[in-house]
């Protein structure tokens, strides 16, 4: 469940195709058990996301889900799916308040919440680029707005000054005129790839040159191909480990024709965790929820163990920057927060 059309889906299919791979391999040794991967296309809304939940709560022959991918539609259907004892394990939402402040018995997630990445952020931010005046903007959604407040909260009194955009919007000339008044040294995003891509390009039309930083909700490979050369050494952090070589990548490639992309193993792994309790004959909703969280085993990207809350151990998680480099997203370095 997610975006899987529109200008953020390439935040999203990457970890779908991870998801049929692991599929496909466990069904190669399992040839006697079908399994179904069944796709809904959202687009990452939550009130085309409601409706979806409530198919899927209802009909007894679902015994997982993957998503939500994104945290507006995971917070918008967690309810349903909790009320339906239907497990969730979602590879990209990472909203803080969605276990940290409101969990549920039925939500899981292999990535770190938006608490961690703030941290990193602002630390990449001052330590890194050595910002001593940062311009925060976010998208007032679920997702953008908490993790730019975090990242206000790190930075104190490095934030110069701060705006708020919209879903949708596409003219930014208001938010232009405030970063060329507050005359920032870096400038960070806290939303999707529809908006900021259209913002960066203004900034650079507007000759705004300083250093751009968003969150992983940037971290696809459409935010490169709508950026253009606008989105040349911009950074985009998330927490999930890039994935080059190995034998991960090479069945990944040799299945799509691609790269692993934006939390492609992520969404394996969360595919993983369904096979393996199925395997273990978790064969209904109940037994899926018990074999879930008390789950503990190796993963492609980290050791995948969850708390009462449904995250992994904080100490697992790991957050990168990654940079635009000709269009691509490539690895930086990994943000340390010790």
């Amino acid at each position: 469940m997610g975006a899987l059309s529109g200008a953020n889906s390439s935040i999203v299919l990457p970890s779908v195709d991870g998801a049929k791979l692991a599929l496909k391999q466990w069904s190669e040794e399992n040839s006697d058990c079908n399994i179904e991967i069944v796709e809904f296309d959202t687009e990452g809304d939550p009130a085309k996301a409601t409706p979806v939940a409530t198919k899927m709560a209802t009909d007894d022959t679902f015994l997982g889900v993957m998503g939500g991918a994104f945290s507006g539609e995971t917070r918008a259907t967690k309810s349903i799916f909790g009320d339906a004892g239907l497990t969730m394990i979602s590879q990209s939402a990472t909203a803080t308040d969605l276990t940290q402040e409101d969990p549920s018995p039925v939500f899981h997630r292999v990535v770190g919440y938006d608490d961690i990445q703030g941290q990193a952020i602002a630390k990449y931010l001052s330590d890194v680029i050595g910002a001593k005046k940062v311009f925060v903007i976010d998208n007032s959604d679920a997702y953008g707005e908490p993790l730019a407040a975090m990242v206000s909260s790190e930075l104190g009194d490095l934030v110069v000054a701060s705006d708020k955009t919209q879903v949708a919007q596409t003219d930014f000339s208001p938010t232009i005129s405030k970063i060329e008044s507050a005359q920032p040294d870096a400038v960070f995003y806290g939303g999707y790839i529809a908006e900021a891509s259209p913002l960066l390009k203004q900034m650079r039309d507007a000759d705004i040159q300083i250093p751009f930083i968003g969150g992983d909700g940037l971290y696809g490979a459409g935010f490169g191909e709508a950026t253009g050369k606008a989105g040349e050494g911009a950074i985009i952090t998330c927490p999930c480990v890039p994935i080059e070589g190995g034998t991960f990548a090479e069945d990944f490639e040799a299945e799509t024709g691609e790269a692993p992309g934006a939390y492609a193993a992520e969404g394996f792994d969360a595919m993983q965790i369904f096979l393996d309790g199925i395997a273990d004959g978790a064969l209904t909703r109940e037994a899926m929820e018990e074999f879930v969280d008390n789950y503990d085993a190796e993963g492609k990207t980290k050791q995948i163990a969850f708390d009462e809350n449904g995250d992994v151990a904080v100490e697992n998680v790991v957050i990168w920057a990654y940079k635009v480099v000709d269009g691509e997203l490539v690895p930086d370095q990994e943000i340390s927060l010790g």
